[in-house]
């Protein structure tokens, strides 16, 4: 089973802030796609069961000038 996990970023100004974030994302385990959106400040994960929408934003790409927020958790 897998769920979409919404998150709120702060902190993207450019399309390489973008795609920082999005590289930080797929580092954790259970996470299949990630789409971020700059523009909106947005995040989509599609994840396993096992990716804990908490664990994501405590990822290193959220220490220095981003930061997260979960919006939503919907189960697929």
């Amino acid at each position: 089973m897998t769920k979409t996990i919404e998150l709120r970023v702060y902190g993207m100004t450019c399309d390489d802030c973008a795609k920082h974030v999005s590289s930080g994302l797929k580092n954790l385990n259970g996470v299949k796609e990630v789409s971020v959106s700059l523009k909106d400040g947005i995040a989509h994960i599609r994840a396993t069961d096992t990716a804990n929408s908490n664990d994501l934003i405590k990822l290193d790409v959220f220490k220095g000038q981003y930061r997260a927020q979960v919006r939503s958790v919907k189960n697929d």
